[in-house]
């Protein structure tokens, strides 16, 4: 299972628990520079995290390979699932695509963002200002992406989220102080290295242009499930079904729809696993 650019591997905890309950083995893993994974001076590209999910899975006392392992990818974790899918289709059984980047319209970045994010801006500059945007600042609702070419808006990915639903959804059951919101602010304070990660990930990973990577998905034999938020405005339910069919195609596609923004997989936990389990047909 892959987490999302700025939560550790917690955000899906829910998830793992609820596919464990349904007899699954379930690996999780914190993405370099987020939770309790170091920060690598590298840069944060698919190269790299697939690297890592390799020395995941070969690390772990249970055998993963030959056989191969189902890839669960939220957000971020969706774009780097598809690219270590296609880089090692042999070593994938399904892929199961939550809310994934890799095909955000380039409309919703604004030449500010760009700019900011570019080579122009010092590294340093850029982390600092990352984190005063991490760090505080008011938190509003989302604003629906609405932009196109000539009117861009700016993607939450660039700028930091700060989706009041989204910070306030408990990761773990039962303990109700632990919230996105709470994790993000202790890797802010004891993580040195997550703010440059996700930096990083933003300049060098799977968020946007993956055309040409998604279109090897058409070789696989068997389909990609891929689930939006109804309300999402993250990545945005309705793009993300037009492009992926249009990229994809319909006959290599489920594409299924769910309540909830974009920390849907943490909020609806249970339609989640209900549209999973039917894919993998786990109850018959």
């Amino acid at each position: 299972m892959l987490h999302g650019i700025s939560t550790p591997c917690l955000s899906l905890g829910r998830l793992a628990y609820a596919l464990v309950r349904l007899g699954c083995r379930v690996l999780l893993l914190d993405h370099f520079g987020r939770g309790y994974s170091d920060s690598p001076d590298l840069p944060h590209d698919s190269r790299l995290y697939s690297s890592e999910i390799l020395i995941a899975i070969t690390s772990s006392p249970l055998a993963w390979t030959p056989d191969g392992f189902d890839i669960v990818g939220y957000s971020l974790g969706g774009g780097i699932a598809v690219d270590f899918t296609t880089a090692f289709p042999t070593a994938v059984k399904s892929l199961v695509l939550l809310a994934p980047s890799g095909l955000i319209r380039p409309s919703h970045f604004d030449w500010v963002t760009r700019l900011i994010y570019s080579d122009y801006v010092p590294t340093w500059i850029l982390e600092w200002v990352v984190y005063r945007r991490l760090r505080g600042g008011p938190i509003r609702p989302q604003a629906a992406k609405t932009g196109d070419e000539k009117n861009p808006t700016t993607g939450a990915e660039a700028k930091g989220n700060r989706d009041p639903e989204y910070e306030r959804a408990i990761l773990v059951e039962g303990r109700p102080g632990l919230t996105i919101a709470g994790i993000m602010k202790w890797q802010l304070d004891y993580h040195a290295g997550f703010v440059g990660s996700f930096v990083s990930s933003i300049k060098h990973s799977s968020i946007e242009k993956r055309e040409e990577t998604w279109k090897k998905l058409r070789e696989r034999e068997g389909k990609v499930l891929i689930i939006g938020g109804k309300t999402d405005p993250v990545i945005v339910a309705e793009e993300l079904r037009v492009d992926v069919m249009k990229v994809v195609g319909e006959d290599k596609v489920v594409w299924k729809v769910v309540d909830g923004a974009h920390e849907f997989p943490i909020t609806t936990t249970e339609e989640v696993v209900r549209e999973i389990s039917a894919f993998w047909e786990l109850e018959k």
